[in-house]
């Protein structure tokens, strides 16, 4: 039996710190006023002042959860050997569509959310981890 051993020698730093940063900033571009944040806001009944509270914490944690999802799809794309820009985009497709998204829709249904709701949410996560497997594998 062949042994599945990762060695993060094998990781591009410099690739999971560009990923890192593209990734946290395509969410503050998403849930900003200019693209979905208002509607994000609305559906949940959010006001302004609500979403100021605790503002800095939620994006200290969202900094460290994005680097920490990095860590993971460069695992996947290093575990997988998908050294070419068409293997790293498939793993971000299949983590984003297929285990994030979808998931994220059976806990839309059960919370009662609009279907508008899991569109803006998971499409940002969807195309998050897309924009991380294209960055770690245009790197490789």
């Amino acid at each position: 039996m062949e042994e599945c051993i990762i060695n993060i020698s094998d990781f591009d730093w410099w690739a999971i710190v560009v990923a890192t940063i593209a990734s946290y900033a395509f969410g503050a571009l998403w849930y900003s006023p200019v693209l979905f944040g208002n509607t994000w806001a609305s559906i949940q009944n959010l006001s302004e002042e609500n979403l100021k509270k605790g503002w800095a914490s939620a994006m200290i944690v969202t900094f460290i959860t994005t680097f920490l999802t990095v860590l993971v799809v460069e695992i996947f794309i290093v575990g997988l050997q998908a050294n070419f820009i068409g293997q790293a985009i498939m793993v971000g497709i299949l983590i984003g569509l297929f285990v994030v998204a979808g998931n994220m829709l059976s806990e839309n249904l059960y919370s009662r959310h609009p279907l508008k709701f899991w569109w803006i949410t998971a499409g940002y996560r969807f195309i998050m981890i897309l924009i991380m497997a294209i960055i770690l594998g245009l790197w490789r």
